[in-house]
């Protein structure tokens, strides 16, 4: 068992963490984790992946959790290749993250990236890409979620581990989420979006077929030195996380406030 591994099982995965979505299996409730002034709230805070194979009981299920908005991390094309399926009345930002230029490895018709470690270091890459080149696409997000007065959001992409796993450590880091909590919370895609289950989908949407499955892989896993390249990036270009969120993101102490009050229960 590696470090990861140890982390996920070493942690109460709390029952009401796992919405039990069958079409999307990575949807899962962020609340529960100690912060500055309590706790983050339960049922305000999801992240996902992609909705566009729910059943009948996930739409009833995500239809239940009466959300307010949805920010939608995936680009245009993803959303018209794997539209959603959303309840009436639900405010959508779609923000169009694209980490990596056109010419990666995911986006290329044709690619020559070959190998588990250079798969591994372009994940790494990518996660630097949102500091380096997404920051203003993120910080607009943050900005739409404050400004329409929602309590109840969630942040998806395809598979909710990369895009959206870096947009939900920030807000954990701007809530005052322990690095140890948001690191968990992170890894816990893999728990929930298994690779042997995922693959199949994956080669049918990128040109991939050069690659072996232990060659995706890396692909298809949340990795902490995904997330630890994101704030490394964070130091590099701004100095520390707490910059990079004032400075970058827009998020200081009023907006933080702000986002206190609608996600914690203070103690």
């Amino acid at each position: 068992m590696d470090s990861s591994e140890a982390m996920i099982n070493g942690t109460q995965d709390d029952a009401r963490r796992h919405t039990g979505l069958q079409g999307s299996p990575n949807f899962r409730d962020a609340g529960g984790y100690r912060c500055d002034e309590g706790t983050v709230a339960w049922g305000r805070v999801f992240r996902s992946g992609h909705l566009a194979t729910l059943t009948e009981a996930d739409r009833e299920r995500l239809t239940d959790l009466d959300l307010a908005m949805v920010v939608d991390l995936r680009r245009a094309d993803e959303r018209q290749m794997e539209p959603s399926w959303l309840p009436e009345g639900v405010v959508v930002i779609g923000a169009d993250i694209t980490p990596g230029s056109q010419d990666s490895v995911i986006y290329a018709d044709s690619t020559q990236l070959g190998g588990a470690q250079a798969m591994f270091d372009f994940m790494c890459d990518i996660n630097r890409e949102f500091v380096d080149s997404q920051t203003d696409t993120y910080k607009d997000v943050f900005s739409q979620v404050l400004g329409a007065d929602v309590e109840r959001v969630l942040f998806h992409c395809s598979a909710g581990k990369d895009r959206t796993g870096f947009a939900i450590a920030v807000l954990q880091m701007a809530l005052g989420v322990s690095l140890a909590d948001i690191e968990t919370d992170y890894l816990l895609s893999r728990r929930y979006y298994l690779p042997e289950a995922q693959t199949p989908r994956v080669r049918s949407k990128y040109p991939v077929d050069h690659l072996s499955d232990a060659e995706l892989r890396p692909m298809m896993q949340a990795e902490l030195d995904y997330l630890h390249s994101a704030l490394a990036a964070m130091k590099h270009s701004y100095g520390s996380s707490e910059a990079y969120l004032e400075d970058g993101l827009g998020l200081g102490e009023q907006e933080r406030r702000e986002l206190r009050r609608r996600f914690v229960i203070t103690d």
